[in-house]
């Protein structure tokens, strides 16, 4: 008999329309998601390209106790660099990546294992830095490889595959029995919001189909973490 899909939910950027729309979805659904997070205390990413004001996680108290509450929840909050922007991911990877984990881990008093290439850029530098830093495992980038054994994955560029906003997605797409997929949301709403926006009526769509996939016992929705952890323990 095969064994159930796994899936894991990630979101980038630490943008607010995720905490305002996304996560009452998720906890309706009883689905752990990881939030990779931007570790400054600017309230608009500011990433170097040109888009609309989109508000994101600014450290301030209410942020840091909504976090607190979520990573009890279950939910995991990851590191996603500190600036979020080229050249400084380059100039200074030891910056961007020990940085950001020491003041996320600072902030919320939780480890944080779990770091996400801005922009997917991954160099031998900045994957070293990750490394050197103490993280367990790294996100990458967006070519939807599944995993199904311990042997085929670099723990340090975790594939995944990058969920847009032309549209429906395939949800019976993200499941593969016995395989780990890793998912990649960004704006929940509209491009006022966030990159590639999710409205909010096709996520909570994505999200029920899959709830329905999850109680028929076809997959199990984890963290990233975990999703990496069990796919260690594999012989």
């Amino acid at each position: 008999m095969n064994k159930p899909a796994r899936v894991s939910l990630t979101f980038d950027d630490g943008l607010r329309c995720q905490f305002e729309r996304a996560l009452p979805i998720l906890n309706q659904c009883g689905f752990p998601s990881t939030f990779f997070l931007i570790a400054n205390t600017d309230p608009i990413l500011t990433d170097g390209h040109d888009h609309p004001s989109w508000s994101k996680i600014d450290w301030n108290q209410n942020d840091i106790q909504l976090l607190k509450r979520i990573v009890q929840m279950g939910h995991e909050v990851g590191a996603h660099s500190v600036n979020h922007k080229k050249p400084q991911l380059d100039d200074d990877p030891k910056l961007e990546v020990e940085v950001s984990k020491r003041l996320i881990e600072d902030w919320l008093g939780v480890d944080v294992l779990s770091y996400c290439y801005p922009f997917c850029h991954i160099t031998e530098p900045i994957k070293n830095a990750v490394i050197t830093a103490g993280y367990k495992q790294a996100r990458g980038g967006a070519d939807a490889t599944y995993y199904a054994s311990q042997g085929s994955v670099d723990w340090f560029n975790v594939d995944c595959r990058l969920i847009e906003e032309n549209g429906a997605e395939n949800v019976d797409g993200w499941l593969q029995p016995d395989c780990w997929h890793v998912l990649m949301f960004h704006g929940i709403g509209t491009s006022d919001d966030g990159w590639l926006p999710i409205p909010v009526t096709e996520f909570t769509r994505q999200m029920a189909e899959l709830a329905k996939h999850r109680d028929s016992g076809a997959v199990e929705v984890v963290t990233f973490k975990a999703g990496a952890e069990r796919l260690r323990q594999l012989k």
